[in-house]
């Protein structure tokens, strides 16, 4: 287990112990068959960019797992195994993939359920200087019992077929004045709209290619109102600004700009 498995272990281990109880012992270990269907994810990495691990999730009908309602009553679920996994750099290129096995095998027949998919400005990134920078993510799943946090992604749209997403994304900074914090992500447009989200159900999937494009001199900044109550305050890259839209910046007009 590496340093990030075990940095991450520990964070999670005290909700785990509360909603599986202590001493599960289900072995995770994956043994894909021979004739297992696989999915490969291909990420194209721009300049200024940092690709993070892609987080895999298995779940297990035959291993179950106890969790606990809000009436301490006791009732299965399908059983956990989720981990990150490294991107291989393809030939010296801007290409990182990362092939993970949809039949999972193993004593439990561990099924793939969801990956997610994350990337964020780089720390040497000039823009980043300063401030928190906010990853942005893509869900991909492939059963029900997913991940059941979005990250931001919006609700999950039915795709089939090999996918080949391309996005334009802004520079957005927030100044939260409450906490003295500025806080900078990458915006691809507001994912409550599905024409935005960034989440997917797949079917038949077996290839994955995400090709983001960075406007890295198209920087938007969202205020804070000069008095309260008041609005958020979008400044568009043009000078121009306005109200924030469900605190999302108008990205149909930030795509006017590219």
């Amino acid at each position: 287990m590496n340093s990030l498995n075990k940095a991450k272990l520990i964070v999670t281990l005290p909700v785990l112990a509360l909603l599986y109880g202590c001493g599960d012992t289900t072995d995770r270990t994956l043994s894909p068959p021979p004739d297992a269907k696989w999915v490969d994810v291909s990420f194209r990495v721009p300049d200024g960019v940092k690709l993070l691990p892609v987080e895999v999730l298995y779940r297990s009908e035959k291993c179950k797992t106890v969790r606990y309602n809000s009436s301490n009553e006791p009732h299965e679920i399908p059983g956990y195994n989720d981990f990150e996994q490294k991107y291989q750099q393809q030939r010296g290129s801007d290409i990182w993939q990362s092939r993970v096995a949809i039949e999972g095998g193993g004593a439990c027949q561990w099924s793939l359920r969801s990956l997610r998919v994350s990337f964020r400005l780089s720390a040497d990134n000039p823009l980043a200087k300063g401030k928190k920078v906010i990853a942005t993510n893509y869900i991909f799943d492939f059963g029900r019992y997913g991940l059941s946090d979005g990250y931001g992604t919006g609700r999950a749209k039915d795709a089939s077929g090999d996918l080949n997403l391309k996005a334009d994304f802004f520079p957005v900074t927030v100044i939260n004045n409450m906490f003295n914090e500025t806080y900078i992500d990458m915006f691809g447009g507001d994912t409550d709209y599905e024409k935005w989200s960034r989440r997917y159900r797949l079917q038949g999937t077996q290839n994955i290619a995400i090709q983001p494009i960075i406007h890295f001199d198209k920087v938007v900044t969202i205020t804070p109102p000069a008095t309260k109550p008041g609005s958020l305050i979008v400044t568009y890259p043009d000078g121009s600004s306005g109200k924030a839209l469900h605190i999302s910046p108008d990205y149909e007009k930030l795509l006017s700009m590219k």
